[in-house]
């Protein structure tokens, strides 16, 4: 059943291996998976952490000196590979994701996984934006000068959005970007919530409830965003499913427990896939049952275990993506 991965972290595996050399990292790395697990679309997302020294805790070389130069090779790289790469294409609206799917390509939605390389520039969103992003995160687990990340969720020093975070987020609706509350702050939640109208969304999040983390959404989050129409992405990373105690217990129908627990609260049409698969950069985070793109077919395994029906798993897979990107995109 075709696929849309809401999150992906391809664009950082793309720019380090063409930094080394490499050419045609997606088919050589990436292809197999995505045919495997008929992934139709995806959105990659271009990671650039606030202090350079996190690439060390992800076994990734230093190669910038700063946020802002990782960004724009990151970005080089990427768009090179993907205007050589023919078994994928560049999409910028829900038709786009459903035209180049039928093709037999995977379509790619480029977003964005943290502002920290726009050393506090609202107006490089613009830049973004004219050059092809159509989703954003304002923070990684840190903060920065737009808001707070969720590093910060439930202490004293969650202060939520910046003057200039609020005015982003307002550039990003009017401009027709997703905006991806997956990574904020709770305050920063909720200030992104007060300062919009339109539809927001989790690209890769799972239940407090069921795993109380600060990655996770509680449930008056998850009520707020299936209000707007927004959707949530199931993350397959294990600290995101269960306790570290019960990490041997974590695999895809324990993810597929996530699902069920938030289509309860607010119906599976708010429900969709954000796996952040990991085995390209961290193998050893990767969850049991779940460890590659190719391997996807076993979690709409595990939702239909879970009581869905096939037209409730196809909203998931697919369906649920494609109404929040006709409501929002343009």
């Amino acid at each position: 059943m075709r696929t849309f991965d809401l999150h992906a972290d391809t664009m950082i595996d793309i720019g380090l291996r063409r930094l080394q050399g490499e050419q045609d990292v997606i088919r050589n790395h990436h292809l197999d998976n995505y045919r495997r697990g008929d992934m139709g679309g995806m959105i990659y997302a271009l990671w650039t952490p606030t202090d350079m020294d996190t690439l060390e805790d992800f076994h990734i070389p230093k190669v910038a000196d700063s946020a802002q130069e990782l960004m724009m090779k990151l970005m080089a790289h990427t768009f090179r590979e993907l205007h050589d790469t023919d078994c994928v294409e560049i999409g910028y609206t829900a038709d786009d994701m459903e035209r180049i799917a039928d093709s037999g390509k995977t379509a790619i939605l480029l977003g964005f996984e943290g502002f920290y390389g726009f050393n506090g520039e609202v107006d490089m969103i613009d830049m973004i934006y004219h050059a092809g992003f159509r989703q954003g995160m304002l923070t990684w687990n840190h903060d920065n000068e737009f808001a707070t990340g969720s590093d910060a969720s439930f202490t004293d020093h969650d202060t939520g959005l910046t003057e200039k975070g609020v005015q982003i987020v307002k550039r990003m609706e009017e401009l027709g970007m997703l905006i991806d509350v997956s990574h904020t702050s709770e305050k920063t939640f909720w200030d992104i919530y007060e300062n919009t109208t339109g539809p927001i969304f989790a690209s890769h999040s799972n239940a407090w409830t069921l795993c109380p983390c600060t990655r996770n959404l509680k449930d008056d989050q998850i009520k707020a965003i299936a209000e707007r129409g927004g959707v949530i992405g199931m993350n397959s990373w294990k600290g995101f499913i269960l306790d570290e105690k019960d990490w041997d217990q974590a695999n895809e129908h324990a993810l597929a427990k996530h699902a069920r627990y938030i289509a309860d609260l607010v119906g599976p049409e708010y429900v969709a896939c954000g796996f952040d698969y990991c085995d390209y950069l961290t193998p050893e985070d990767v969850l049991p049952g779940l460890e590659t793109a190719g391997e996807t077919p076993k979690f709409l395994d595990a939702l239909r275990g879970e009581g869905f029906s096939e037209a409730e798993v196809k909203g998931i897979a697919w369906d649920n993506a494609m109404r929040l990107f006709r409501q929002v995109l343009k």
